[in-house]
């Protein structure tokens, strides 16, 4: 029997430990950037103003339950030993759930037969909440089960829910519509439950539509480094976690925790409560069946918010209630996960905070904003080079190098729905289940946009302001430090604006 939690189970040869020793070097010069960074808020009488301070708080937490524990994450990192298929008696039996509600019928054909090809046996079930009887019938001719039910509670979880009583099988394989599995997939993911300690196996997610538009391949590429290096190294740490889609779970572990939990990030959910009821997980860094990213913005920003606010929401919740069942290491990766968010809260802290300084500041705001900035730049420019360094060294080949720029401009000019979802968490604003679409919009969604278009602004008439009254006094530094801040967010409603309609 192999033992998943065994060191011997990850990658040991000289290749791993000398990537391994790389990684520490360049954390450890981030960790002398980081330093150098505290060091502004240390000078004297920099934090006696209650708003630096609330600002240094921010500043600190994020730091340490984001970047410094992402390094750790990097350093963990090994790709995982492959496992041997299981055979015979030894084989668990597997039912495969392929969830659907409301999808094109192109669609659901097309995961539905790659479902029912995967080789090893097994059965294939069609989970519909749209109650489809062109779907029932597509089932039964491809030879697969079709289950529905009542109403749609708990959307994607109350479906899987609902089929777990009418169904029989040891180990439960979960795919969303958009999913095509490889034949080889069963093959290549089932043989680590032979650990009986192995709650969930999660395969890497993939996208093959990233040359569908600029969105679709800057939302591929903001996944690369979370399905390579962090999911690696979370492995490593005994905490992968459920995606929602691509996953193995063990019967018998999901009956431990009453079921596949509910929410907007019903996945997230999920794993930390099998890792808490003390399960094990494992983590296969093999492209095994690719789906479909959002193609347009509403898309985007669509999913964003709702795995935000769900996050946020298991951060607040569950995580605090469950810490002392987690292992170190399971601590350290899920802050990781639930924290990622927060860059919105931060990026839209420094805009406010540059706005407000190029109009409204004192000489001495401005040289200390000034001075701030340099010592966050070195910090900056090393946490970018251990995030490259990372994925250079523990990607699947198939993931292509060079600097993920597009995912950047994404993620940082979707600051206004990152932000969104914290102060909706906090206030415990409910959010409905939405379903990512999958049907290509040609809208501009400029409704979406009317921050960044607001922030740009703001920011663009704060410098003409700056320079106005200011001359030769204001520093290149900080007006730098605006333009920088306002790129993406332009660079975002240029692609808007390039929609074009068929």
């Amino acid at each position: 029997m192999m033992d998943c939690s065994s060191s011997t189970a990850f990658d040991t040869s000289r290749g791993a430990r000398m990537r391994g020793v790389w990684m520490s070097i360049l954390v450890l010069a981030g960790l002398g950037a980081s330093v150098y960074y505290f060091s502004w808020w240390g000078a004297g009488g920099r934090i006696l103003s209650p708003l630096l301070a609330a600002a240094l708080m921010v500043a600190a937490v994020y730091h340490w339950s984001q970047l410094f524990s992402s390094w750790l994450i990097y350093v963990s990192a090994r790709r995982r030993r492959p496992a041997p298929e299981p055979t015979g008696a030894e084989r668990p039996t597997v039912d495969v759930f392929l969830t659907s509600c409301g999808e094109d019928l192109e669609l659901v054909e097309r995961a539905l037969r790659a479902v029912v090809a995967m080789r090893g046996e097994h059965r294939s079930w069609l989970l519909d909440d749209g109650n489809d009887p062109c779907l029932a019938r597509l089932a039964d001719r491809l030879g697969a089960g079709y289950l529905t039910r009542q109403g749609s509670k708990d959307a994607k979880a109350g479906n899987i829910n609902a089929a777990l009583p009418r169904t029989d099988g040891d180990v439960i394989a979960i795919f969303d519509i958009d999913h095509v599995p490889e034949p080889e997939f069963l093959e290549r993911s089932l043989g680590y439950f032979d650990d009986p300690a192995i709650g969930f196996v999660q395969v890497m997610l993939t996208f093959q539509n990233e040359r569908r538009s600029w969105i679709a391949r800057a939302a591929s590429e903001s996944c690369y480094d979370f399905f390579n290096p962090t999911c690696m190294g979370m492995d490593r740490l005994g905490s992968a976690t459920l995606i929602g889609s691509n996953a193995l779970i063990r019967r018998s572990a999901l009956e431990s925790i009453a079921g596949y939990r509910p929410g907007l990030a019903e996945d997230l959910a999920t794993s930390i409560a099998l890792h808490a009821e003390g399960w094990k997980s494992a983590y296969v860094a093999e492209p095994l069946a690719p789906g479909l990213a959002p193609a347009d913005l509403g898309a985007w920003f669509t999913q964003q918010l709702k795995w935000a606010r769900g996050v946020f929401e298991i951060l607040l919740a569950d995580y605090p209630r469950l810490f002392c069942k987690l292992t170190w290491g399971q601590r350290v990766s899920y802050g990781v996960r639930m924290t990622y968010y927060w860059a919105g809260l931060v990026t839209a802290i420094h805009m406010v905070f540059t706005a407000g300084i190029l109009v409204g500041g004192e000489r001495v705001a401005v040289v200390d904003l000034q001075q701030y900035l340099k010592h966050l730049l070195p910090l900056t420019a090393v946490a970018f080079c251990v995030r490259v360094a990372a994925l250079r060294c523990w990607r699947h080949p198939s993931v292509p190098m060079g600097i993920q720029w597009r995912a950047v401009v994404l993620v940082q000019s979707s600051w206004p729905v990152y932000t969104l979802a914290w102060f909706m968490a906090i206030l415990r604003v409910p959010l409905g289940f939405r379903m990512t679409p999958k049907r290509v919009s040609f809208d501009r969604h400029w409704g979406w946009l009317a921050p960044q278009i607001g922030a740009s602004l703001t920011l663009f008439s704060a410098v003409l302001v700056a320079m106005l009254y200011s001359g030769a006094t204001l520093p290149g530094f900080l007006i730098l430090f605006a333009v920088l801040q306002t790129m993406p967010q332009l660079f975002l409603l240029w692609q808007a604006a390039r929609v074009v309609r068929p």
